[in-house]
C-alpha cells in the first residue's frame, strides 16, 4: 500500500521550518533511522546541492543520504536501481524540473512507480516536489510567449499540479501549467516554508497555506 507523500517547498526563510517539516515525513516510516536515497537530477547531482541536505535529513532522523547516480559520467543504472531497492526513502531535490525529469528514464520512472506502489516513502523538495506532479509548462523559446506553451509529463504520483516558492511572482508558471489542462482543472502553489501532503491515492489533503488555481473557461485563476 502506498505512503503518504510529502511536497516541500523550501526557500528563502524556511529552514527552520523546513527541518521539522523533515522530520514530521521521516516519522512516517517505518525504519526509526531510514536510509534516504537521494535524486539529484534536477541539479545533474551536484554533490555540493546535495550535501546542504544531508546535515537537516540527518538532524531529522535519516542514518544515511546517498546520491543515486543517475547524470554524467558517474551514471551508474545498476547501483542506482540497487541503492533504490535498500533505501528506506526516496527524496527529490531541487533545481530545474525539465532537466530533473528528462534525467529519469522509463526504467528508473517504472521503478519508482512499483517503488511507490509498495510502500516506499517520497520527499519532494523544491522541483522535486513539482517533479512528484503531473505536469510542468515546456517553453520553446527563453522569452516564454505564451503561446509557445505546451505541457509535458512529471512522475503524476500525486494527482494535481504543483509549484513552490513562487509567490512574489505571482505563480506564472503554475498558472500557465493550470490553462493548458482541461476547464475546471485545478493546480497548487506551495508558499516557501510551506508542505502539501498528499494521500495514499494521490490527492492533496486539504492545506489552506496553499494557493488555489483554478482553469476557468480557459483561464486560469489564482483562489
Amino acid at each position: 500500500m502506498r505512503s503518504k507523500m510529502f511536497l516541500l517547498a523550501g526557500g528563502p526563510g524556511g529552514s527552520k521550518k523546513t527541518a521539522e517539516q523533515l522530520k514530521e515525513a521521516l516519522s512516517c516510516c517505518e525504519t526509526v533511522h531510514p536510509k534516504v536515497a537521494y535524486i539529484g537530477t534536477a541539479s545533474g547531482d551536484a554533490i555540493p546541492f546535495m550535501h546542504w541536505f544531508e546535515r537537516p535529513l540527518e538532524k531529522a532522523g535519516a542514518e544515511s543520504v546517498t546520491m543515486v547516480p543517475l547524470c554524467g559520467t558517474k551514471r551508474n543504472i545498476l547501483q542506482a536501481k540497487e541503492l533504490l531497492t535498500h533505501s528506506d526513502v526516496i527524496f527529490i531535490s531541487g533545481g530545474e524540473v525539465e532537466d530533473g525529469t528528462q534525467g529519469l528514464d522509463i526504467e528508473i520512472r517504472t521503478m519508482l512507480s512499483e517503488l511507490l506502489e509498495e510502500g516506499k516513502l517520497f520527499i519532494g523538495l523544491s522541483a522535486g516536489s513539482i517533479m512528484l506532479g503531473r505536469a510542468w509548462p515546456h517553453w520553446e523559446d527563453e522569452d516564454h510567449h505564451p503561446e509557445d506553451a505546451s505541457l509535458f509529463d512529471c512522475l503524476g504520483f500525486a494527482h494535481p499540479i504543483f509549484d513552490t516558492h513562487a509567490e512574489s511572482e505571482g505563480w506564472p508558471e503554475l498558472q500557465k501549467a493550470v490553462e493548458l489542462e482541461p476547464e475546471g482543472f485545478t493546480g497548487y502553489g506551495i508558499p516557501a516554508g510551506e508542505m502539501a501532503v498528499i494521500d495514499e491515492h494521490g490527492d492533496l489533503i486539504p492545506n489552506d497555506h496553499l494557493v488555489t488555481c483554478v482553469n476557468e473557461n480557459g483561464t486560469a485563476k489564482l483562489k
